[in-house]
């Protein structure tokens, strides 16, 4: 046998290269990993547990079994919770993905400017959702001291207070979210567009296809693991949103915005019955991870 093709092996007491980075890896891996079980994993386990329990102003009365889940979906107020949230959550999606995506369509095309725009537009994401409310709340107020009524009152146009209309509430609340997130979706679609080879469209452009063709046949093939992150992040960011509801209306009027996050802060925070405000959270995850394995199934993994 050729020595030359012979494959040494390491000798004894020799570490393998593919063992030690291995090991590298792993140790590399754990202190992170670690920090994640401490940080989510733990804390998720012990919110089931809670939710098992009659836990009232942190007195735990012991273990109930599924009395609190029980409760919770005898009301009707849950149900109707739960509509709203989805009211929310994909009237949001339905205003910010299609904004975002002809967003990020225009930042490609204007060059440095796109990027300066894109700058601009991420301000209101990197605000506080609470202080996003409380501008818009300022910014909607019907009196002479809020700013679109000034400005409807100089065209002599009487203001509707939107926020405390049971009909306008909810859209209005959805456009402030929709304000504040979009531009984040706008950014993880623009990278995504950048990695579309630019040959794809000049083939299509010589084939003859038209705008919607290309968009059709290239840009949304090609981008759904993009829109498959936007529309998941979005999905949890919308779906658990209770700053700006608190903000704006404070599930109001006549709880018309009342979301199952917004329920969670009240039955949790406000009268302190800490069991069923787990279990609501833990009825919150359920709905969030079916809706993400959802668009798993529709962009990602369903997709042959």
């Amino acid at each position: 046998m050729n020595a030359q093709t012979t494959r040494q092996r390491p000798a004894a007491g020799e570490s393998d290269p593919a063992a030690a980075a291995r090991r590298a890896g792993l140790a590399l891996v754990v202190p992170a990993l670690g920090v994640v079980v401490a940080v989510n994993v733990l804390p998720a386990f012990f919110g089931f547990y809670s939710s098992l329990r009659a836990i009232f102003f942190f007195g735990d009365d012991g273990f109930i079994g599924w009395r609190n889940y029980a409760e919770l979906f005898a009301d009707p107020a849950t149900w109707a919770a739960i509509r709203r949230s989805m009211i929310f959550t994909f009237g949001s999606l339905g205003l910010a993905v299609p904004l975002a995506t002809l967003a990020a369509m225009g930042i490609r095309k204007l060059g440095a400017w796109g990027r300066l725009l894109l700058t601009v537009l991420l301000v209101p994401w990197a605000m506080s959702p609470i202080v996003v409310a409380l501008l818009w709340k300022w910014i909607l107020l019907p009196s002479p001291g809020g700013l679109l009524a000034s400005i409807l009152a100089h065209f002599g146009i009487e203001p509707i207070n939107l926020l405390s209309h049971p009909d306008f509430a909810m859209p209005t609340v959805i456009a402030v979210g929709v304000w504040r997130t979009f531009a984040f979706a706008a950014i993880i679609l623009t990278a995504g567009l950048g990695q579309i080879p630019a040959d794809l469209y000049r083939a299509a452009s010589v084939d003859g296809l038209t705008a919607i063709e290309r968009f059709r046949r290239i840009t949304f093939p090609l981008l759904s693991p993009s829109l498959l992150i936007v529309l998941s992040v979005l999905t949890i960011s919308y779906f658990n949103e209770v700053q700006i509801i608190i903000g704006l209306t404070a599930g109001g009027p006549i709880h018309s915005t009342t979301t199952l996050g917004y329920q969670l802060f009240e039955v949790g925070f406000v009268e302190l019955n800490q069991g069923k405000g787990n279990a609501i959270a833990i009825v919150m995850f359920l709905i969030n991870l079916f809706l993400i394995v959802g668009y798993v199934r529709l962009l990602g993994g369903g997709r042959k």
